[in-house]
């Protein structure tokens, strides 16, 4: 069913941009497609930064970061769709930018995913598990090196 959404997507998007360019003129069409773009840009840029600010912001709050590092994910997401020529892409991602449905979408995935408890491979099964950070053992092999512009004392 999605891969026939996928096929249909094209299709749909010419069909509108079409009607758009007769009722608008294409000099208008292409001008809406050409902001739609640069402001994908602008999105794609600064969604990176959004995400590392808000996982750090919600890691230092003391709240999981998995909410704060979707919603940077969704808006990197709006900023793609917005690269996408075409208006029903235009839309969806506008609606992501809103953050109310940003939230809703990012609950709903949230919810769908299945999150695995315990360990995935027998090498891990067996580790110890300590309850204490202060009992565990770090174990590091140290290598010094010397710099060759620095004079031997």
């Amino acid at each position: 069913m999605i891969f026939l959404l996928f096929l249909a997507l094209p299709f749909v998007e010419v069909a509108i941009s079409l009607s758009l360019v007769r009722e608008f003129g294409f000099a208008n069409t292409f001008f809406a497609w050409l902001v739609s773009f640069v402001l994908g840009i602008g999105l794609i840029r600064t969604s990176s930064l959004r995400l590392t600010v808000g996982v750090a912001q919600s890691l230092r709050q003391g709240h999981p970061p998995a909410l704060a590092a979707l919603d940077g994910a969704l808006i990197g997401l709006a900023g793609v769709l917005l690269l996408i020529p075409g208006f029903l892409s235009d839309a969806v991602a506008l609606f992501l930018l809103i953050p109310p449905f940003r939230k809703l979408c990012a609950s709903k995935l949230m919810s769908t995913v299945k999150f695995r408890t315990g360990h995935s491979s027998k090498a891990e099964r067996h580790e110890p598990k300590f309850e204490d950070a202060a009992h565990a053992i770090i174990d590091v092999d140290a290598v010094v090196i010397e710099d060759e512009k620095r004079p031997n004392r």
